[in-house]
C-alpha cells in the first residue's frame, strides 16, 4: 500500500518539474544576479576594520591572519591582513564573527586563475578588491549600506 503512495508522489513531483520552464543561465554570456548573503568571495573594507582578529580566531581553517599594532589611544592599526583563498571553505564565520561587517561575502564568484598561488591575498590585493567591489557597486557595501567615497586606498 505505501510503494504506491510513494510512487505516486514521485510520478507527480516529476510531471509538476517537466511543466516548468528551465531556469538554465548560459554562462559567461549571461551573469546570474547573486542574491544577497550568498557565500561567494569575501571582501574585507579596511576602513570598516578595527584590528580585533575575531575574524582570524572564528575561521575553522585558520586562512586568515591579522597582525594588529596598538595605538597609544588603545585602538588597533592592522599592519597586516591576509586571507588565504586556496584554504577558505567559504563558511562565512569569519563575516558573522566580525562585530564592525569588515569582512562581507559579496564579491565576485568569477575569480578564476591558473595559479593557485594568486589565491593568496595581502593588505593591498584585498584593499583593491574592495576599492574595485565599491566602484562597481556605486559605493554600497554588501550589505546593503553606503561607503563614503574618501576611503579609496592606493
Amino acid at each position: 500500500m505505501t510503494y504506491g503512495v510513494g510512487i505516486a508522489k514521485g510520478l507527480f513531483t516529476v510531471l509538476r518539474h517537466v511543466t516548468r520552464k528551465p531556469i538554465t543561465v548560459q554562462f559567461p554570456e549571461e551573469v546570474r544576479d547573486i542574491p544577497p548573503g550568498a557565500r561567494t568571495n569575501l571582501v574585507w573594507f579596511v576602513e570598516r576594520c578595527t584590528g580585533c582578529s575575531t575574524c582570524a580566531q572564528a575561521c575553522p581553517d585558520g586562512c586568515i591572519l591579522v597582525e594588529p599594532e596598538p595605538r597609544e589611544d588603545g585602538s588597533y592599526l592592522v599592519q597586516r591582513f591576509e586571507i588565504d583563498f586556496r584554504l577558505c571553505m567559504y563558511c562565512g564565520l569569519c563575516t558573522e564573527a566580525c562585530p564592525y561587517e569588515a569582512i562581507q561575502p559579496g564579491g565576485s564568484y568569477t575569480n578564476v586563475v591558473q595559479d593557485p598561488n594568486q589565491l593568496y591575498k595581502d593588505k593591498a590585493g584585498l584593499i583593491a578588491e574592495a576599492n574595485t567591489y565599491l566602484t562597481e557597486h556605486d559605493w554600497i557595501y554588501p550589505n546593503g549600506q553606503r561607503a563614503v567615497e574618501q576611503w579609496i586606498h592606493p
